[in-house]
């Protein structure tokens, strides 16, 4: 459940602030607000999963140069962060013409906060009602599952009176469409309109069977009914699984994901390959996402899956949803290349991040590919990868020293390449290293690493200058660049995790 940000920024508490948009004033009457935390933490966007509103003081923030905001505030709207809030109340500096543009080119509210009011005693309030909303309407949620669950065990598995019943609960027209879009059931009236409905995934074994799709009556609460209609799915499951049993080919791919999310051996994948119409001697590539905000994760991502990737199979457990994309037998580098820039495009303003996996030879191999997607994201922060749908070809060098290199030989490596540039960004504050990372991995090209880190030209000189003192002299001509740049990697970024066991949660 949610409260409007509207709603919170009319709170008495925050009024007391003197609350001012400075940014992003178009979304603030659309955006809800799903959680509040406060925080001075200027490395805080990794740890937020989506529609909170952030307070923070503005001394450290403000503090940053302008770049450097300009980069919190990219990283907080990558994390679809309802709103930022700076108390500016009792600083000498004003909020920066930087970080304004910056909110207002990422579409993220910017609330300038010009009195003191404790961050606690707000949060403490806003969060106070959004926890009684969700108590309310799983309340509504236990209570329509048993009067559902009563009407299937009395009529049996028939889909229309318990539409009826969900109906007339929810304040909506409510249908039972299958996979392919094709009505099964409806009470109220036909399908909504897709730009308008709201869905709820009817799954079974990670497969969805059915979408029940519900279009609120004038003044309903549509986010009341998206929160109950989830909650009432497994009931309609039933009754689906029962009057319309999964068919031979939907069992086949329910069998082959589960297979290949298991990790079964290659005999069996490729048996079951061959059994869900997967040419088995053919590349396929697996993707993992999940959700950073309240959308329900396989209806977004199943929409941008049929329009791109024709033949992908899906599966959804623990709140992570792997797709396996069949690649074909010839073009395969330019159908993964193509595949990964539709997906980036389409799910860019969605609540969703994802990785797509190294493609491997058949679907035998499957597991790999998911290990690696997984791997992937765990070693890929947001700054390197630049969207919410990530390519692990990009993280490359990050997989293989979280396999390979012990810590022992990885701290090694950066000291002996990249260990004076490290020991002068701890001793002065700078950040080299980055700047080092991010001119390599350009190929070298200054121009494009200072528009990518926000800098002017002379100042990116400057700093390469200094680098290249650092090291020992200009890198470029010699046989250093690999070794120079798998250094930076793994100085830069290097987390790692056990590479069979990382998940994307």
């Amino acid at each position: 459940m949610a409260i409007a940000l509207t709603e919170v920024l009319e709170s008495d508490l925050l009024q007391r602030a003197e609350p001012r948009i400075r940014a992003g004033g178009s979304q603030v009457a659309s955006t809800v607000v799903r959680w509040v935390h406060s925080s001075e933490v200027l490395q805080i966007a990794p740890l937020l999963h989506g529609e909170e509103l952030l307070l923070t003081g503005g001394e450290a923030l403000l503090g940053l140069k302008p770049a450097a905001q300009q980069e919190y505030v990219r990283r907080l709207a990558e994390r679809h962060v309802a709103a930022l809030a700076v108390e500016s109340a009792g600083l000498a500096r004003p909020l920066s013409e930087e970080l304004i543009a910056a909110a207002e080119a990422s579409g993220l509210p910017l609330i300038e906060l010009r009195r003191v009011v404790p961050f606690v005693d707000v949060a403490e309030e806003i969060n106070r009602r959004i926890v009684t909303q969700q108590a309310a309407a799983y309340q509504a949620a236990d209570s329509l599952s048993q009067r559902l669950a009563e009407r299937l065990a009395a009529r049996g598995p028939e889909v229309e009176p318990l539409l009826e019943l969900i109906g007339q609960a929810l304040q909506a027209d409510a249908a039972l469409l299958d996979p392919n879009g094709t009505m099964i059931a409806s009470a109220g009236g036909a399908a909504p309109p897709e730009s308008e409905r709201i869905e709820t995934d009817i799954l079974a074994g990670g497969t969805v069977l059915a979408k029940l799709v519900m279009q609120p009556h004038s003044g309903a609460d549509k986010d009341f009914v998206a929160m109950v209609g989830d909650r009432v799915a497994s009931i309609l499951a039933l009754a689906v699984t029962q009057r319309h049993p999964p068919t031979m080919e939907q069992m086949a791919d329910i069998e082959l994901m589960r297979a290949v999310v298991q990790g079964a051996n290659r005999a069996k994948l490729l048996e079951l390959s061959e059994a869900a119409g997967v040419p088995a001697a053919e590349p396929v590539l697996m993707m993992a996402f999940r959700r950073t905000g309240s959308a329900q994760l396989h209806g977004v991502l199943e929409q941008a899956l049929r329009r791109c990737c024709q033949g992908a199979r899906t599966y959804l457990a623990d709140e992570e949803l792997c797709a396996l994309v069949p690649l074909g037998s010839t073009a395969t580098r330019q159908r993964r290349a193509a595949v990964l820039e539709s997906l980036q495009r389409q799910l860019a303003a969605t609540a969703v991040v994802g990785v797509v996996g190294p493609t491997v030879q058949d679907p035998g191999d499957a597991p790999w590919s998911l290990r690696e997607a997984r791997l992937s994201y765990a070693l890929g922060p947001a700054a390197k990868a630049g969207n919410n749908v990530w390519d692990s070809e990009n993280f490359v060098v990050e997989r293989l020293a979280a396999r390979e290199l012990t810590p022992a030989a990885a701290e090694h490596l950066v000291q002996e390449l990249v260990g004076e540039v490290l020991a002068y960004d701890r001793q002065r504050g700078t950040h080299l290293l980055a700047t080092l990372d991010c001119w390599l991995a350009s190929g070298c090209n200054t121009t494009q690493t200072a528009k990518t880190l926000f800098l002017e030209r002379q100042s990116m000189h400057n700093r390469l200058a200094k680098i290249f003192e650092l090291l020992g002299g200009d890198p470029r001509g010699s046989g250093k660049m690999a070794g120079l740049h798998l250094a930076a990697r793994v100085a830069a970024g290097a987390r790692p995790p056990a590479a069979a066991g990382v998940r994307l949660s």
